[in-house]
């Protein structure tokens, strides 16, 4: 035993130095490219602050120790089989891996620079598609200091090598091959391994490495230059091929035009029924984690889950056909906050070149004198929500990093009765109008809450809605304690989830039930004689800053894709994308279609023909085809 402790010791030094050495030369080496990318773009000080440039640099550090750890995997393997069988070779053939390695990354860094002077954008995928074109890929480069690039991408690789051959230069000596020398080695490669994937993950946390890690400041400078352009070019093309064949043609350019106006209400007035008693009030948008129709009773479902949620209802505006635009936070988020609906590539969040491309409401508003603010009781950067928040002008975004310790008491972070109290702790101080929004956190799995069991029972149903009527309990403090605040009686309150669940009733993921979702109007500024109304006009996430907008006597334009809610004029429907294929509803219409296999799921024509039933399909064709071909622009 002995002896394998010191064979143990002996080798772990000889692992560790070797993957310590490897990796700190790359960390290096990245701030080099870094430093160079806001050299290239020295106008750009002029308007950004010092000290958020150099924030670039404590941001990128974890993108670039996982850009690291991806480069380091290959030259560990290899370390580990030298250490079993040595080769005269070993050296060389590292060597030889590094340096082709860091002319890519020299050439990568470098067509990053440019690609940025020239489009704004880090590159990407769309990018690396123009060389489809070579006679106008070359064109483009006309205008671009080739002699200066080039001389960058050379710099840039000799520097690399001299730092890895004379700086950081890596012992290949091995001792003996004795048996605990070698199950040393093979617990080490392991255990080194794993230190790997944990650099490339990001840690342990539920977030895995994603570009929100980057975003930081309000300057979008900042935050490209703190993405590691090799690893932000790796994960672009990733997302990029993930659904590169699935194009959504389904009709001419000018037909999909037509039925686009016609849903948008593009040749129709828009004339809105204001439900304010001011153009000019506070806005809270609570977020609620899963909240799907199925547990709040004025909707029909069973009584007592969301109680006070049903109390709010009777006086506020009630939307009782609504619907979420996707099936993940991150798809609720875009439609919500940005108006942008779900689309089967994805999140366009999870694409930050698309992503900034996106209107906010929240940008929006705080051009027009709004204070701006963000709550989540978790990680904001998972699911790439923190980049989304930093280009919305968010002016404060508070997330699980900002509690305590002892109240990060959930798997995901806060509880919501903890998030509830932060938010009015700050609006108490807060000038206004404000713009807040928030997500709660506690209806989500594993559906671990703070309070006493309501709904018997270890299964998932039971559990869930035992998590939902928690979060309506937190709600209710919240507004108790809200009343009494002097901003309350100017506030319009507005509530709608993320998106539904197949709980508490197991619902099939493509139908309309498991997509139907509360969204509630509630406060003072609400006229008196809508108050305890409901409405049954069909909508849908992505309809909420238009509607918000047309209530403030604000341009609503920029909002392409939001329906207002309140438009007299509106054509009323809704469309939602599920995994392999997409919904659209209208009232008493339903269509389910099937992207994958081009081929109709549903059709329930409850109040229109065949032939009715036929051309909301086309409707929702013409829909997602405009959808896409703006997101491919983006």
């Amino acid at each position: 035993m002995k002896h394998f402790a010191l064979a143990f010791l002996a080798e772990g030094k000889s692992f560790f130095q070797f993957i310590a050495r490897y990796s700190a030369f790359w960390l290096v080496y990245f701030l080099l490219c870094r430093a160079v990318f806001i050299l290239y773009h020295a106008t750009q000080l002029k308007t950004v602050p010092a000290t958020t440039v150099m924030g670039a640099f404590f941001y990128g550090f974890r993108i670039d120790l996982s850009t690291a750890g991806y480069l380091g995997v290959i030259p560990l393997l290899i370390w580990f089989i030298h250490t079993l069988f040595p080769s005269k070779y070993t050296k060389k053939v590292i060597t030889g891996y590094t340096t082709f390695m860091l002319m890519l990354v020299a050439l990568i860094t470098t067509s990053d620079m440019e690609i940025y002077r020239a489009w704004g954008t880090k590159l990407n995928a769309l990018a690396i598609g123009y060389l489809r074109y070579p006679k106008e890929a070359l064109a483009s480069m006309s205008s671009s200091p080739i002699l200066l690039l080039v001389a960058i991408c050379i710099g840039l690789s000799l520097a690399g090598y001299f730092l890895y051959r004379k700086v950081f230069g890596l012992s290949f000596a091995v001792s003996s091959r004795s048996f605990s020398v070698v199950v040393s080695r093979f617990i080490l490669f392991i255990v080194c391994s794993g230190i790997l994937v944990l650099a490339i993950r990001g840690g342990t946390g539920l977030a895995p490495m994603n570009p929100g890690f980057a975003y930081f400041s309000n300057f979008q400078f900042a935050n490209h230059a703190a993405l590691n352009a090799s690893w932000n070019l790796m994960y672009d093309l990733k997302h990029f091929f993930k659904h590169k064949n699935n194009q959504f043609v389904y009709m001419s350019d000018d037909e999909m035009h037509e039925r686009i106006d016609r849903l948008m209400g593009g040749k129709r007035p828009n004339d809105t029924e204001h439900i304010l008693t001011t153009s000019r009030p506070n806005i809270i948008v609570i977020i609620l984690e899963s909240w799907t129709a199925d547990v709040i009773g004025s909707l029909g479902a069973e009584k007592g889950i969301a109680p006070y949620f049903d109390e709010l209802a009777a006086q506020g505006i009630l939307f009782t056909d609504f619907y979420a635009n996707g099936y993940r936070t991150s798809f609720g988020i875009a439609a919500i906050l940005s108006g942008f609906p779900s689309t089967p590539e994805g999140s366009i969040l999870n694409r930050p070149n698309k992503m900034e491309r996106l209107p906010t409401l929240a940008g929006t508003l705080k051009a027009n004198g709004y204070a701006t603010s963000f709550y989540y009781g978790g990680d904001t950067h998972f699911d790439d929500m923190n980049a989304f928040f930093v280009h919305s002008k968010f002016e404060a975004i508070t997330d699980k990093s900002s509690f305590q310790a002892k109240d990060l008491n959930s798997k995901w972070g806060v509880h919501d009765h903890i998030l509830f109290e932060r938010v009015l702790s700050d609006l108490s101080r807060q000038s206004e109008p404000f713009f807040s929004a928030m997500l709660t956190i506690s209806s989500h799995e594993p559906f671990e809450v703070p309070m006493n069991t309501v709904f018997k029972g270890n299964d998932q149903p039971s559990l869930f809605k035992n998590a939902v009527h928690y979060t309506d309990k937190s709600l209710k403090t919240f507004f108790d304690n809200a009343r009494t605040q002097a901003w309350f009686k100017n506030t319009l309150f507005i509530l709608v989830a993320d998106h539904g669940s197949i709980l508490p009733l197991h619902r099939q993921n493509t139908y309309p039930e498991r997509y139907r979702i509360p969204l509630l109007l509630y406060g003072d500024v609400i006229r008196k004689d809508l108050r305890g109304s409901k409405r049954g006009v069909t909508g849908s996430q992505s309809d909420i800053p238009a509607t918000i907008c047309s209530q403030l006597n604000l341009p609503e334009k920029e909002f392409v894709w939001s329906n207002n809610l309140f438009n007299t004029n509106r054509n009323n429907f809704a469309f939602y994308i599920f995994s392999g294929g997409f919904a659209m509803l209208t009232n008493g219409q339903i269509v389910l279609y099937n992207t994958t296999a081009n081929k109709t799921i549903l059709m329930d024509n409850q109040q229109q023909t065949d032939k009715q039933s036929a051309e909301t399909l086309k409707d929702g064709q013409a829909y997602l085809q405009n959808l896409y071909q703006q997101y491919s622009r983006f």
